[in-house]
C-alpha cells in the first residue's frame, strides 16, 4: 500500500567522518530487513550518540534542553514520520499534543529524531520509501550507501565496532583507564571520543559475565 507506514529504530551513528562535518545515522525498520542512512551533522550526530551510550552531559544539550522546555508546558511528542523532499533531502512531520490540540510541525530530520528518541516516540516512513532508498540489512556492511545528495559515501555503524572489536583504538587500555579516558571526555564535551570509550568497555563488560 502506499501510504502503508513503517515503524524504524535508530540503530548506530557512524564514527568516521564522511565530508564536511557530516555523519550517517541508520535506522532500521523493526519488522523488515531494510536499513535507512540519513546524513546529519556533528552537533545532531554527537547527540543521539549521547542518548544511545547513555552518557550524561554536564549541562543539558539542546535536544535535551527543548525535550525539557516540552514537558514543561506538557507538550507530548506523539509520533515522527520521516519524508523525503524532491532533491533527495530527508525531513519529518512531528505531531505533537497538548490536552485536545493537536499540530503537525515540519523539521529537520535528526532534530526530530532527536527529539523522538528522549520522548520515546515512534518513529515511521513510508514503505514507498524504505523500499526506494533503504538498504539490505545483511549487505550493509559490504556495500556504499547513498546520501540525500546521491553521492556515495562509505560508512560503517558503532554497531559494526561492537562486532569486530579489534578496530577499537583503546583496546591495549585498563578498565580503570578507559573509564577515567570517559570521565575526562565528557568533561571536555568531546561526546564523540566518549561514546567510543564507552563502547569499549560495555563490550568488555559483557565479555566477563
Amino acid at each position: 500500500m502506499e501510504n502503508e507506514l513503517v515503524r524504524l529504530k535508530v540503530v548506530g551513528i557512524t564514527y568516521n567522518q564522511i565530508e564536511n562535518g557530516m555523519y550517517a545515522m541508520v535506522l532500521e525498520e523493526e519488522d523488515g530487513n531494510h536499513r535507512l542512512p540519513i546524513i546529519i551533522g556533528y552537533n545532531e550526530a554527537q547527540s543521539i550518540e549521547c542518548l544511545l551510550q547513555k552518557i550524561k552531559t554536564p549541562r543539558p544539550l539542546t535536544h535535551e534542553f527543548t525535550s525539557e522546555i516540552l514537558d514543561s508546558f506538557g507538550i507530548d511528542i506523539e509520533s515522527v514520520v520521516i519524508k523525503q523532499l524532491e532533491n533527495g533531502i530527508f525531513t519529518a512531520d512531528v505531531a505533537l499534543r497538548k490536552g485536545e490540540e493537536f499540530h503537525v510541525l515540519d523539521a529537520r530530520s535528526s532534530d526530530a529524531i532527536a527529539l523522538a528518541m528522549r520522548a520515546g516516540a515512534p518513529i515511521f516512513t513510508s514503505r514507498d520509501l524504505i523500499d526506494k532508498c533503504g538498504v539490505e540489512r545483511d549487505s550493509f556492511a559490504s556495500r556504499q550507501l547513498h546520501a540525500s545528495s546521491r553521492q556515495s559515501i562509505p560508512v560503517r555503524t558503532a554497531i559494526e565496532r561492537v562486532k569486530n572489536p579489534n578496530t577499537s583504538p583503546y583496546s591495549d587500555e585498563s578498565l580503570e583507564s578507559l573509564k577515567r579516558m570517559m570521565d575526562k571526555a565528557v568533561k571536555n564535551e568531546d561526546y564523540e571520543k566518549a561514546g567510543e570509550i564507552k563502547m569499549e568497555i560495555d563490550r568488555r563488560q559483557k565479555n566477563t559475565d
